[in-house]
């Protein structure tokens, strides 16, 4: 029985169709920017309403109906009892696709310690929002790549090899692009068993092999750094490959090819091919096959891993004096405010004092929101807060 479902997942979404402000204090800003701002809010909440109403009407308990019909559940007029009761069945709904999820993760957990220790390393980190780059079928085997810039693994690119499949189940075939949302693992009697659900489109698939075996790659730091800083376009790949470190092993990943490479004399060398750039065009040839990239559309740095992890962010890390912690958290160097921050969040009960000034002086933005929640719930989770800094972030807080 698997936990992850398609049908899971869309109850879940219908139930978040209509979000609302959570409390009175929350509707003052909202309404003063739209009024600041010259928005007719009335309006723009009532289409907002109007996109989900059918569907929304299939999910919420009927005591909200009436309210979905008249138009007021997302209007600042909605009674606050109505709110508070709506909210609270969000959130139940919210708790009860978590639990799915938490089921998953124990599935995946205990079904992952029977397998090579790199599958173990990549089920470590989430592969939620990671994207298909290549799919391979090769006799009863699948090759599957998946690009995770866009999620959250410190790993760059990951390579399933599915072998000995026993049966395949999907609504559609996979497509390079697709993102990957959730997943599920489990041990079978005959192997073991792997659930996806995809977006881009939306799909469910599910494999039965086997075997399962995977390798990764990272980025090289230098790629996220001249990323950050707009340099790898105004950059060519012989630059690039030329300023990372050369004790590392490096490889050509593109959706055809992988191939190591090197730099000799000033040129990019295959380890089982030729690589040309000419004009706006990138070729990979290997033996009869040749493979030709539009450089419009690719950047050829973005083809180039390693196997070796460099934290690219390791200079945030860098605690900032006591002394000069208020006045770095408050600043406007980024780099600098980033550092502070996660000086604090690193030692709360050393820095509680610091910790209740710098929030006090805080402004709460919609720019800075979400940061300010993740501090705050930790800070308050650690329990430093003071009871006058509660109070001023209750918003923020479970």
């Amino acid at each position: 029985m698997w936990n992850v479902t398609k049908e899971a997942q869309e109850r879940f979404l219908k139930c978040n169709l209509l979000p609302i402000q959570e409390s009175a204090h929350d509707w003052e800003i909202v309404l003063r920017e739209a009024a600041e701002e010259g928005e007719d809010l009335t309006a723009r909440l009532k289409e907002e309403l109007d996109e989900v109403r059918e569907e929304l009407m299939e999910v919420v308990p009927s005591r909200f109906h009436p309210y979905v019909e008249d138009g007021t559940l997302n209007q600042p007029t909605l009674p606050k009892s109505v709110r508070e009761d709506y909210l609270q069945w969000m959130r139940a709904a919210d708790r009860e696709f978590e639990k799915v999820l938490d089921e998953a993760s124990k599935q995946t957990e205990k079904a992952v310690h029977h397998l090579p220790q790199a599958v173990q390393e990549v089920f470590a980190e989430s592969l939620h929002d990671s994207q298909i780059q290549r799919i391979e079928r090769v006799g009863d085997n699948i090759h599957l790549y998946l690009n995770t810039d866009g999620g959250f693994s410190t790993k760059a690119l990951i390579h399933f090899q599915f072998k000995n499949i026993v049966a395949e189940e999907s609504e559609m075939p996979i497509e390079v692009g697709q993102w990957l949302v959730y997943d599920e693992l489990q041990q079978r009697d005959e192997g073991f068993a792997f659930r996806v659900l995809f977006d881009g489109p939306s799909s469910e698939w599910t494999i039965f092999m086997k075997e399962l075996d995977a390798e990764y790659f990272y980025r090289p730091s230098l790629y996220v750094k001249w990323s950050n800083e707009g340099m790898l376009e105004e950059s060519s790949l012989l630059d690039f490959l030329s300023q990372v470190d050369s004790e590392y092993r490096y490889w050509l990943i593109t959706p055809d090819v992988t191939c190591r490479i090197h730099i000799d004399a000033d040129k990019i060398v295959l380890e089982n091919g030729q690589l040309e750039l000419i004009e706006n065009q990138m070729l990979v040839k290997l033996g009869e096959d040749c493979f030709t990239y539009d450089l419009t559309e690719y950047n050829p740095m973005e083809f180039i891993y390693t196997d070796v992890y460099e934290d690219p962010y390791e200079h945030f890390h860098k605690s900032v004096p006591t002394a000069e912690l208020e006045e770095a958290a408050l600043c406007e160097d980024l780099e600098l405010q980033v550092r502070a921050w996660n000086t604090m969040y690193a030692k709360p009960e050393e820095l509680a004092d610091i910790i209740n000034t710098v929030l006090m002086k805080m402004t709460i933005t919609e720019e800075n929101e979400m940061m300010l929640s993740v501090y705050c719930q930790h800070f308050y989770t650690v329990g430093i807060l003071t009871e006058v800094v509660i109070e001023k972030y209750r918003s923020l807080l479970d």
